[in-house]
């Protein structure tokens, strides 16, 4: 019986068997190239080009940075500070806002202050943004004089509010343009620049002079409505309310949204209207802006119109977030 051949046996017959010229040439490994070092070169094109970027945006940050956030920073860290005139500025605590609160308990007048800026907010809501949507869609309706009541509407703002409200004071006066009208019919004018009247005066002039600056912004909205889209709704038989509500509304939603958050924010924005209509500070026309305005002038009064700034936004904010985030939910955003 044949003795069987192990591996061992037949690989090294094979080697045997291989002549010099069977045997492969080692490969070379290929050596890694060395990277050479770029020169700088100065590019005159990039750098004009960083430098005007760098330039362009050089403002708007350093103003962003000292207007906002060095100012909100410090009159954050007033709200905990009181002014000495010995020992200068020293940290208070809470007692600041503790002070305030002791204040809306014991004087009315401050009472009447919240109550007068919240009912601008009210009117800037429910009375002129209506009155805006409303009179921005017949006018893109193109009714009969549409550009002269263009022109009327938004006169008022651009005419400065010392002059406007200098205008406005003289007609309503006793003795100006309505009470010369009041004694053509035998009757006496109303004193309107007084108190308890004064006050309905602030809202009535608020409401004429606010309506100008949403009415461009929402006549410019409307008219990018399709007029394919509205062309279709008449055919169907959708009349002028249900163009309104049904087509345009949804597809200006976010447009309108935004414009009704601006009208939440008469809280804090009327602030010069009482002072040049009434020529003077009272408490019936009072409101947060003015009087942070008016207390804004001595030490002592800083701290206490940035105590008030911070505790209105305290309150304030998380209405306005809410309702934004309540708005954006009733309408899907519509491109068109």
């Amino acid at each position: 019986m044949q003795d069987a051949i192990t591996l061992d046996e037949v690989e090294t017959a094979d080697n045997e068997n291989l002549s010099s010229e069977d045997v492969l040439p080692e490969v070379e490994q290929p050596q890694p190239k060395k990277k050479k070092r770029r020169r700088f070169r100065f590019n005159k094109r990039k750098f004009k080009r960083g430098l005007f970027i760098f330039l362009m945006l050089a403002y708007p940050v350093f103003q962003f940075l000292v207007m906002w956030v060095f100012v909100n920073f410090d009159s954050i860290l007033m709200t905990f500070q009181k002014y000495d005139t010995i020992e200068g500025w020293k940290y208070v605590g809470f007692a600041n806002y503790a002070n305030w609160f002791e204040k809306f308990k014991l004087d009315p007048a401050y009472k009447i202050m919240f109550v007068n800026s919240a009912l601008h907010s009210v009117v800037g809501m429910f009375i002129i943004f209506p009155l805006c949507l409303v009179f921005s869609y017949f006018l893109c309706r193109k009714i009969p004089c549409s550009g002269f009541f263009r022109i009327i509407f938004y006169l008022p703002s651009i005419i400065p509010l010392v002059v406007l409200c200098l205008g406005f004071t003289n007609m309503i006066k006793v003795d100006g343009l309505l009470g010369k009208l009041y004694e053509g019919f035998n009757a006496e004018a109303p004193s309107l620049l007084v108190p308890p009247k004064v006050r309905w005066t602030v809202y009535a002039f608020t409401t004429w002079a606010g309506i100008g600056g949403n009415l461009l912004l929402l006549s410019g909205t409307i008219k990018r409505v399709p007029s394919e889209v509205l062309e279709s709704a008449r055919l169907d038989g959708v009349g002028t309310m249900g163009e309104l509500f049904r087509i345009v509304i949804p597809m200006v939603w976010p447009t309108l949204v935004t414009l009704f958050i601006m009208s939440m924010m008469g809280i804090f924005s009327v602030v010069f209207q009482p002072l040049f209509l009434t020529d003077k500070l009272m408490d019936e026309t009072m409101t947060i802006g003015l009087w942070i305005f008016n207390k804004a002038t001595d030490n002592s009064g800083n701290v206490q119109a940035a105590t008030l700034g911070i505790m209105s936004t305290i309150v304030v904010a998380p209405i306005i977030l809410l309702t934004r985030w309540g708005l954006d939910k009733a309408f899907a955003n519509i491109n068109y």
